[in-house]
């Protein structure tokens, strides 16, 4: 059983971080959403620490799907960030049946990662996370947000870093994205570097049943820049999937 913090909401829903993240993520929605069913934000296998047991988004929706059907929810939606919203889309090709509804932020239908960054993971993963990771993540970081950020960031188990974007250079599910009937959203910051904007453009001309809407003035780490506009979204969605 994956370890979680659990909260209220209008719909279930479980909430999957990105690369090299954990569950604290989620911990701005979180406290703006209310209603009488339950959010589960969830830390993956090896986050923040333990030891690595998936290495492809495909394992990693694997290990989530064993979730699901272990915690009693029935249908939830799945809200995932960057590399989570690859891991649900995942699950949402294979296992369709299971899942109630897609919020898809700041994520693609296949995830490039820059080569120097995957280099710079591998020499020194604290140089690249501080020099190229965090900088790439926000549209504009102030002291306070940065150390928040932090702690939402597996920094206790450094190699599950270059774990994870390695699963994510090696994530393509364009190819099924047309399969997918669930209800979707997409959202993205206008001013994302990480997954820009036109990969959430693609998204939503490629999923049937999908709307789209782009937060002004934040980057890739919108739940934590833009909390309450994420929320916000995330609340009207989960209401309406009731």
């Amino acid at each position: 059983m994956l370890d979680y913090v659990s909260h209220a909401a209008p719909h279930d829903v479980v909430f999957v971080h990105g690369a090299g993240g954990n569950n604290l993520l989620w911990n701005r929605t979180l406290q703006h959403l209310s209603g009488d069913s339950r959010a589960l934000a969830i830390n993956l296998p090896g986050h923040p620490s333990g030891a690595i047991s998936c290495t492809t988004v495909a394992e990693y929706a694997e290990a989530l799907h064993q979730f699901l059907s272990e915690s009693g929810l029935r249908a939830p939606a799945l809200c995932g960030h960057s590399m989570g919203g690859a891991i649900a889309l995942v699950l949402a090709v294979r296992h369709p049946d299971d899942i109630g509804g897609l919020i898809l932020a700041s994520t693609g239908a296949k995830l490039g990662v820059d080569k120097a960054l995957i280099e710079g993971l591998g020499e020194d993963p604290m140089r690249a996370i501080e020099r190229v990771i965090t900088p790439w993540s926000f549209n504009s970081i102030e002291l306070g947000l940065g150390r928040e950020a932090r702690t939402a960031l597996s920094v206790s188990n450094l190699p599950v870093f270059l774990n994870d974007y390695l699963a994510c250079q090696g994530f393509d599910v364009r190819s099924g994205l047309s399969n997918i009937r669930t209800d979707t959203l997409v959202v993205c910051g206008d001013k994302d570097k990480m997954t820009p904007p036109k990969w959430s453009h693609y998204l939503n001309e490629n999923i049937v049943a999908s709307e789209l809407y782009f937060v002004k003035d934040s980057g890739h780490m919108l739940p934590l820049e833009k909390p309450e506009s994420f929320a916000g979204l995330v609340q009207s969605f989960l209401e309406r999937l009731r």
